[in-house]
């Protein structure tokens, strides 16, 4: 499976990949690093449909393997004496997993906060790893790959429950385990990763491409409104990342548009056509299912303790749930104010920043997906909480692992115009 492409030559990745491997001080170190890669490749492909598999205390099977994959690639790392080193996003993001962890020494909720910080640790683990696996185009796009077909496993899902007639309130269905609403934008986001493939690489072109009309499907299925409006960013890129126009370009398209209208209509009468069109109801009674008042009483949580926050999932019990654990903030910025402060806020911005910041700087297709992906995360965690999600890390983690980060600023300047050409 080749991943490598005409215009990796040209500006230079293939080479740097050729050197990474030339570099290798022997079998034992070169089979350590293939085993760690592919532990970091199986949590990638498990991260989107991790809620499907819960272990005890609604631990995610996916958060143990995180761990598993962590040791593997420290103890490749260390066999062979190369350590990528970190991006100012990890910085940000490690800043605020110590500051989460700070928080336990003033929380109203000991127990829920020491579990958040570990959970924390985790997730910074997870992101860690795909840095460390990521020096290569080959490798970071078999990474973008598994993160594909780990979508493609929870539409899969998505489909057992229709098919059997299982849904939710509302006639909404999903996959087993899932939230209406995180799996349809988990598998929304999957789009621009789903679609930068199918332009990129020739390997599996079609199997990228039908994922869109998959991830539209599903998006209606849910009857999420937010994965709606989530789903219109996503698909900014297509539009953005068109190939060269030629008849079988346009063709393809065509075709796509088609295969989408078909899956559509196929799933049409189990579509709640009648929860997505309270879009426009919901904004004027400015209700939103109750998150308005939710989004107050968190915010005069917030204003109670404005600086520190009242500690790491603690939300619940700030804002007075009878059932604090089943009471989310719905919305991502909120729920890290009133629980960090403003200290774990601007520590949170500046781990969002810092990614834009790392997407603007990368080559022209990559600065597309992931401006445009982060652009789509942004508006999804509006009414999700999702700092605390493994695909949030997941996107930081991709994101600022990109092997062109490696480079000086004169080689990105280069490779950018590669990609420029391409």
């Amino acid at each position: 499976m080749q991943f490598v492409t005409a215009s990796d030559h040209r500006y230079g990745v293939a080479p740097f990949a050729q050197g990474v491997a030339a570099s290798g001080t022997g079998r034992r170190e070169a089979a350590s690093d293939s085993m760690s890669f592919a532990l970091v490749g199986i949590l990638v492909f498990a991260i989107p449909w991790s809620d499907m598999i819960q272990l005890s205390y609604e631990v995610q099977a996916s958060r143990v393997f995180t761990v598993v994959a962590a040791i593997a690639t420290s103890l490749s790392l260390w066999r062979n004496r190369h350590i990528r080193p970190l991006q100012r996003p990890h910085v940000w993001m490690l800043l605020f997993v110590l500051w989460a962890s700070a928080s336990m020494t003033w929380t109203v909720e000991p127990e829920k906060s020491f579990r958040r910080t570990l959970s924390y640790y985790q997730l910074f683990l997870g992101a860690w790893v795909v840095h460390q696996c990521c020096g290569t185009a080959e490798r970071y796009r078999k990474l973008l790959l598994a993160f594909v077909c780990g979508c493609y496993t929870g539409f899969a899902g998505l489909m057992v429950n229709f098919a059997a007639g299982v849904s939710q309130g509302d006639g909404r269905y999903t996959a087993p385990g899932f939230d209406p609403n995180d799996l349809a934008v988990t598998l929304v986001l999957g789009i621009p990763a789903a679609w930068y493939l199918s332009v990129r690489t020739s390997s599996f072109r079609w199997l990228n491409r039908m994922y869109i009309p998959c991830a539209i499907v599903a998006a209606l299925l849910t009857a999420s409104r937010g994965a709606l409006v989530t789903l219109a960013v996503c698909l900014l890129f297509p539009l953005l990342s068109r190939p060269k126009a030629s008849v079988r370009s346009v063709l393809s398209g065509i075709v796509l548009l088609l295969v989408s209208a078909g899956l559509v209509l196929t799933f049409w009468s189990g579509i709640s056509i009648r929860r997505l069109s309270t879009i426009g109801d919901q904004l004027n009674a400015r209700d939103l299912n109750g998150r308005m008042e939710i989004w107050q009483r968190g915010m005069d949580a917030f204003m109670e303790h404005p600086l520190v926050g009242v500690g790491g999932g603690a939300f619940g019990g700030a804002v007075g749930a009878r059932r604090s654990r089943e009471l989310a903030a719905h919305n991502t910025m909120l729920g890290v104010a009133v629980e960090h402060g403003l200290v774990g806020l601007t520590l949170f911005m500046g781990v969002v920043f810092s990614l834009l910041r790392v997407a603007w700087r990368a080559p022209k297709s990559e600065r597309k997906l992931w401006m445009v992906s982060l652009l789509a995360w942004i508006v999804a965690i509006t009414t999700l909480s999702w700092e605390n999600r493994e695909l949030t890390w997941l996107m930081w983690g991709l994101c600022s692992a990109q092997p062109w980060l490696n480079y000086p600023a004169a080689g990105r300047g280069s490779a950018r115009g590669g990609h420029a050409r391409a």
